[in-house]
């Protein structure tokens, strides 16, 4: 149940993200594409946010920026006030960073969420990771991972 709530919200914000108006572009004809779809003439018209090939018209980067950090909050928002919800989202995202086997597993599944182990200490949610932990290592080693 927490874990579609859990996907639920990561949708929601997915649909968000898709619905903005950025493009993308990585060589000569993207980059008209891209330009064509902003509905520009120049790339002067033109920032990138990420530094990774996303073009965005300059009047909406502030807005793009500030869309991100609202979804981030909203997730650790989430996380922080229910213990089950945090351990749902734990447990969704320690599989799919492949926890068991990545080398940076804890950075990436904590990255991911937008938190750190401090707020996860602060908000008194060990429990909860370490059930996620628990469980996500006992999964691997049924599915014959570790």
């Amino acid at each position: 149940m927490k874990k579609q709530e859990y996907l639920d919200l990561k949708e929601k914000q997915q649909k968000e993200v898709n619905d903005f108006p950025i493009a993308y572009a990585f060589n000569d004809e993207q980059l008209k594409e891209a330009l064509v779809k902003l509905g520009v003439e120049s790339t002067k018209e033109c920032v990138t946010v990420f530094g990774h090939g996303d073009i965005v018209k300059r009047e909406n980067a502030k807005p793009l920026i500030e869309m991100l950090k609202r979804h981030t909050e909203e997730v650790k928002q989430r996380i922080k006030d229910d213990p089950d919800f945090a351990q749902a989202a734990f447990l969704y995202e320690m599989d799919n960073h492949e926890y068991a086997i990545n080398w940076d597993a804890d950075d990436d599944v904590l990255n991911s969420l937008g938190i750190t182990f401090d707020d996860i200490r602060e908000w008194g949610l060990q429990l909860a990771w370490e059930f996620a932990r628990r469980k996500h290592f006992k999964q691997m080693e049924e599915w014959g991972v570790i």
